[in-house]
């Protein structure tokens, strides 16, 4: 099993529409069942994004106070990948489950190791933005991260501060890879140009070659509960993103 964490340093940079279609887009190429995505952001948006609507039972927040297994919890969706929302839950119930995760600093590990997927298989985790409880989680089993940024001055600023979350968790696990991701990019824009262009020389060959353009269908097909490769299997988006899951699977296949 691969674990890839989809992170940023802060919010509004399209993370969770890119965990969603990068899943979908590797369950296209790895065929279905072989993707699962588990959302650890509170504000429970990934689910939307694959056209699964909230249930009460479908929670890890709410089967991990409950000590139960993740099985009960995980949703098939119509678009080959598998999901466990973060759930519908109360302050209080979220609270507890933070209040969880720092108390025991390798329970995602733990849950990960039990979920019988198999070597082959391949997990995309949607982190909240900037450093918590979950992303300790998420860093402490990831084989990449994978940080999403915006061609702009205020993902640049973040930069920093993600290194330095970075290097620390380098300590204790050495061997983990960290990539950025270009969201939304528009090569008509200037100053995009320009940030790209800086964000290429400061982070080499870190910052992947493929990128995802700026594209009004990604934006509808949510509206419409679907990933963009089912709504409008012809745009930019979709091509970006097909492309994105073809380098990354062929680079872990290395």
């Amino acid at each position: 099993m691969s674990v890839i964490v989809v992170a940023s340093m802060k919010g509004g940079v399209g993370k969770t529409s890119v965990t969603a279609n990068l899943a979908v887009a590797m369950a296209a190429e790895l065929g279905a069942g072989r993707v699962s995505t588990i959302d650890l952001d509170p504000q429970n948006a990934l689910r939307l994004h694959l056209g699964i609507e909230a249930l009460e039972g479908q929670s890890i927040c709410k089967q991990a106070l409950r000590r139960r297994s993740w099985q009960s919890a995980m949703v098939d969706s119509p678009f080959g990948v598998a999901c466990i929302p973060y759930g519908l839950v109360s302050e209080s119930e979220r609270e507890a489950f933070e209040d969880l995760l720092v108390e025991e600093p390798d329970w995602l590990e733990r849950q990960l190791a039990q979920t019988g997927l198999g070597d082959d298989d391949l997990v995309l985790i949607d982190m909240p933005p900037g450093p918590s409880v979950y992303l300790n989680q998420g860093f402490a089993c990831a084989d990449l991260i994978l940080i999403v940024l915006l061609a702009d001055a205020a993902s640049y600023s973040t930069i920093v501060a993600m290194e330095t979350w970075i290097d620390q968790i380098a300590v204790q696990r050495p061997g983990v890879e960290s990539v950025y991701l270009l969201n939304q990019t528009d090569e008509s824009v200037r100053l995009n140009r320009d940030i790209g262009e800086v964000l290429q020389q400061r982070l080499g060959k870190r910052l992947l070659p493929v990128g995802i353009h700026r594209d009004e269908a990604v934006c509808e097909a949510l509206a419409f509960l679907q990933p963009v490769l089912f709504y409008d299997p012809r745009c930019q988006a979709t091509h970006d993103f097909q492309r994105l899951a073809a380098y990354l699977i062929g680079q872990a296949d290395r």
